[in-house]
């Protein structure tokens, strides 16, 4: 297994060799580290040295000059060499291109690969998922609108995102807890990419999450605001099918988070369907996973 396939693998723990590799640095700089208590550890039996993701996420994190040269894809060629440097240098216009094309590809592996390194790198999901995850959804979208892909293709390329972004999870660092949060779509979305990138944003920020997945009654959440008393409400929409049972849903949703004293904010596409004469002065709108982030300060 080469060292991309390990570093796609949250669970997978690296050796001192590759995480001097990843780093920029010898063997006995890592020793030292993990001596001095700089970079965490986990150690086997045998007395070896075991790095976990997160643990080199953390380690960049706190060592600035050294994220700024991470070298988490590997360098065997020229073509690699450029996409690393894109990575390092944040240049998302041009790395949304290559995602794409490898989630259309179903290339699991480097598509988890490329978002790992860039989180390890700039340590914000909120960009990573404006700058590049957002973007690359679209285009996906773009080309089954336009008969460029099938619809079979357009669900594995997004599954492909979706479940890259989960597993990243295990390599982001977490902020203590601070609040609850519940966060969920209309009853009848089907996808929860969205839904999932904000529970994500949220947790990276200390927040504790209440994720009810697509395709959920708001109808049916009353009882959620009594006995698990969310005290924010984060509500995704990407698209509307049922435009009234939408709207009745929304109109609840508004009504419950004011008897519950929870602020409620709500972004997507789908909310453009419906009409917010009523409840917009009840609802804080957000434009971006930037905006979602700034709501936890």
């Amino acid at each position: 297994m080469s060292v991309m396939q390990r570093t796609a693998k949250n669970t997978a723990l690296l050796s001192s060799p590759e995480v001097a590799r990843i780093l920029g640095v010898n063997v006995a700089t890592v020793k030292r580290w993990t001596d001095s208590g700089k970079l965490d550890c986990v150690k086997t039996a045998g007395g070896h040295r075991k790095f976990s993701m997160k643990q080199i996420a953390a380690f960049a994190k706190d060592n600035q000059k050294y994220a700024q040269r991470l070298s988490l894809v590997p360098l065997e060629d020229e073509s690699n060499r450029h996409l690393s440097q894109i990575i390092l240098d944040a240049d998302f216009e041009a790395l949304v291109p290559i995602v794409q094309e490898k989630a259309i590809a179903c290339e699991q592996s480097e598509v988890q690969m490329i978002l790992n390194s860039a989180y390890m790198v700039h340590q914000d999901l909120a960009i990573l998922y404006d700058d590049l995850i957002t973007p690359v959804l679209h285009r996906i979208g773009f080309l089954w609108a336009n008969g460029e892909i099938t619809i079979s293709e357009e669900h594995l390329a997004s599954q492909v995102i979706r479940d890259s972004i989960v597993r990243l999870q295990d390599v982001v660092n977490h902020a203590p807890a601070q609040g609850k949060s519940l966060v969920l779509t209309m009853s009848e979305e089907l996808h929860d990419i969205a839904a999932k990138m904000i529970q994500h944003v949220l947790e990276q920020n200390g927040f504790r999450v209440l994720f009810s997945g697509p395709q959920t009654p708001v109808l049916d959440t009353e009882k959620i605001f009594s006995s698990l008393k969310p005290d924010r409400v984060y509500l995704s929409s990407t698209y509307v099918e049922d435009i009234d049972g939408a709207q009745s849903e929304l109109e609840e949703l508004v009504r419950l988070c004011q008897v519950h004293n929870a602020k409620l904010y709500a972004g997507g596409t789908g909310l453009n369907q419906l009409d917010l004469t009523e409840v917009s002065e009840q609802i804080h709108f957000l434009f971006s996973f930037r905006q979602t982030s700034e709501t936890c300060k």
